[in-house]
């Protein structure tokens, strides 16, 4: 018996080298589901990223005297106006104000009676999340209700 055992040595026998093959496929095949995964969850945790920068960017411009309201949801034309004077002469400013990095970008339209663009850099780019957020607001100059829509990608 000692002889066979001295022959042995070093050697696997054939359950255990199934019982690696088949671990290992297992374990291959977790690992691969697992990463197809990953693709959902940060493209979802993107866009939910992008809600919230949207969310904020609306209440500070609806609801702040920095923004274009006198009180919450009482907006003045002139800030307005000069909210998208000032985006007009320097967006990437503007954009920097809001808390944007370089790679996003924002679009501020107010709705009405007529649409009007308030803030808008370069075009939205295919293939990117996007933050939307909408707010009312009364415009006391014009006697109109208008809707404030942020588009962040």
């Amino acid at each position: 018996m000692e002889g066979f055992l001295q022959e042995r040595r070093g050697q696997f026998s054939i359950e255990y080298l199934l019982a690696f093959v088949l671990f290992s496929i297992v374990i291959l095949y977790v690992s691969f589901q697992t990463a197809s995964l990953f693709p959902e969850i940060f493209a979802e945790r993107e866009a939910s990223r992008k809600d919230s920068m949207a969310n904020r960017i609306g209440s500070h411009l609806a609801e702040n005297n920095r923004g274009f309201a006198r009180k919450p949801y009482l907006w003045s034309e002139e800030k307005i106006n000069e909210f998208q004077e000032r985006c007009n002469e320097d967006y990437e400013r503007v954009r920097e104000e809001l808390g944007l990095g370089k790679t996003s970008g924002v679009v501020v339209t107010l709705s009405g009676e007529e649409d009007k663009s308030i803030c808008g850099g370069p075009s939205v780019p295919s293939g990117v999340s996007l933050g939307t957020s909408r707010r009312f607001g009364y415009v006391e100059e014009e006697d109109d209700i208008k809707i404030l829509e942020v588009i962040v990608w």
